[in-house]
């Protein structure tokens, strides 16, 4: 091969290898270069958000200045970046402060805050879907209520299975859902407004998987918070699961403080106790969009849920160790300063003077607690027209809300201490029960557990007398007498009781194999007072 002919085929053969050689070259460069670029890019998107969450306040307005701490040091920490929530029950069921003026210093409190997003819980329908539509979750108070697994009607209007917030850039979305216990905790009267759909965990995965599925036409989303108002250990034992779409749960409804709890996919459940004694504060980490997200979880203040004994770290060093006071801060302050006014105005007035404080966390005042209100709920049926010919009340203990009715132990009850005692928003009510059906609703009170009998200690009015046996299955009740006089079997008995017991509430359902039921209208604390009134002195 001569030079010129080597030069020649070398130039024509050479050259295709040289083109291809530089193309694969550049390929790969470019490649790493995007690769290098990928890599930059997910490191430069990787946005924190921070979230804030109590849970079960309940009116509890006194402690609303540390939760508002709590919240404007996670906001201080984490600037325009934070979102505050509540995982429901934030009103209803609350001390006299904000009861007194249907929990308006709650909300206001609340706007105060900064919180914008609520699950609905049970409390939040204790005056009806009406009224939740038009007072709770009225637009002027500025919070988004969800429940995906509550069927929409008309009078469900301000409420949404979900909702948006765009921060640092990511799509975050908050799907809410009640407990799917709604019924055993809501009276018969409100529950036949409400229906749910499906179960908390179905509803949100139908929610989270619609907002993950790449079509943005259906709404897409980052993160999904999910904000359950139910035990944080049935949701993490529920038998379908929250699945892969969720990034984090918030739980709710039990009053507990639950951490450790994951989904099947490993997203942290956090119960943060309740009336805002604990807020959570937890920062994800999020990368990517859409279905590529990459989400990582952590809690920012060192433990998931912080209270107000154990206190918090500081991660940033940013925060005035001194809380400073803020424009927040003291409108928190001047809504609790108002309705500590209006309560001790109109909640100050003595009802009675007692011998007794009726402390429930003793045997013997608890038995005397739920016989007297047992016998005010007796007292206040007979005042009205459907209730005229009741001859036996009974309370159920789970809607007595404080530790005593003589509180401070001054030997007198105010209308305060009564309606804190009995804050749930229930009216008295009447139902017939025959004999039978009387010793089954007084046996239902008795429990076994590791192979002993437990009692619930169902308040009973003091007129009434029997005997228990336990050598069966379930416990009997022989030698029942009201008013000295025994009762038969098949003998016809008006029965008074608050509208969640005798709609077969804590579990007593022997109360809904009655007829007759009606409400007297009349709250279940007005009962204690106007009976208080009439006896004088305890």
């Amino acid at each position: 091969m001569t030079g010129v002919g080597f030069e020649s085929d070398t130039k024509k053969n050479i050259l295709p290898w040289l083109v291809r050689t530089v193309t694969i070259l550049a390929a790969v460069s470019l490649l790493a270069g995007t690769a290098a670029t990928q890599t930059t890019s997910a490191a430069e998107d990787e946005r924190k958000i921070t979230i804030a969450a109590i849970t079960d306040f309940h009116g509890h307005i006194e402690n609303g200045r540390w939760v508002g701490e709590r919240f404007g040091k996670a906001m201080e920490y984490d600037p325009d970046n934070t979102v505050l929530v509540s995982d429901g029950d934030l009103v209803g069921g609350s001390p006299y402060e904000s009861a007194s003026q249907r929990d308006a210093p709650t909300l206001a409190m609340a706007r105060a805050w900064g919180l914008g997003v609520s699950a609905m819980g049970n409390h939040e329908l204790d005056r009806g879907v009406k009224d939740f539509n038009e007072r709770v979750a009225n637009p002027a108070n500025h919070i988004d209520w969800l429940a995906a697994n509550v069927h929409r009607t008309g009078a469900f209007s301000n409420l949404r299975d979900y909702t948006m917030r765009t921060v640092n850039g990511k799509r975050v979305a908050f799907v809410g859902a009640v407990t799917d216990g709604l019924g055993s905790v809501l009276s018969r009267s409100v529950m036949k407004d409400v229906r749910l759909d499906a179960t908390a965990v179905e509803s949100v995965n139908r929610v989270a998987d619609r907002l993950s599925d790449g079509d943005e036409r259906n709404g897409e989303a980052d993160v999904v918070v999910a904000l359950i108002h139910e035990d944080a250990d049935i949701i993490a034992q529920d038998p379908v699961g929250l699945d892969t779409n969720v990034d984090l749960v918030y739980a709710g409804h039990t009053h507990a403080v639950k951490t450790g709890r994951h989904t099947r996919s490993g997203a942290p459940i956090i119960e943060a106790g309740s009336f805002g004694r604990q807020v959570a504060v937890q920062d994800l980490l999020v990368a990517g969009e859409g279905r590529n997200t990459r989400v990582t979880v952590s809690d920012a203040f060192g433990p998931p849920v912080v209270g107000m004994t154990n206190g918090d770290d500081d991660p940033a060093r940013i925060i005035d160790a001194a809380q400073r006071t803020n424009a927040s801060l003291q409108r928190v302050d001047a809504i609790v300063r108002q309705a500590d006014d209006a309560a001790r105005r109109s909640g100050g007035v003595v009802v009675s003077a007692v011998d007794d404080p009726y402390d429930k966390t003793t045997p013997r005042g608890r038995d005397r607690l739920g016989s007297l209100i047992a016998d005010a709920a007796l007292d206040g049926a007979r005042r009205t027209t459907v209730g005229a010919r009741a001859r036996v009340g009974f309370v159920n203990p789970g809607s007595l809300r404080t530790r005593a009715l003589d509180l401070d132990g001054d030997g007198f009850v105010t209308v305060r201490e009564a309606k804190d005692m009995m804050a749930l928003q229930f009216d008295n009510a009447v139902t017939t029960l025959t004999g039978s059906q009387l010793k089954h609703a007084i046996a239902q009170q008795w429990h076994r557990r590791d192979g002993v009998w437990r009692s619930g200690h169902l308040g009973i009015s003091s007129n009434v007398r029997y005997d228990v046996r336990f050598d069966g299955e379930a416990p009997s009740i022989e030698r029942l007498t009201v008013d000295g006089r025994p009762v038969s079997d098949g003998e016809r008995v008006v029965v008074a009781g608050n509208t969640f017991l005798l709609t077969g509430g804590d579990g007593y359902t022997a109360f809904l194999d009655g007829d007759g039921y009606a409400d007297t209208h009349v709250p279940y604390a007005q009962t204690l007072i106007d009976y208080l009134k009439s006896r004088g002195r305890d």
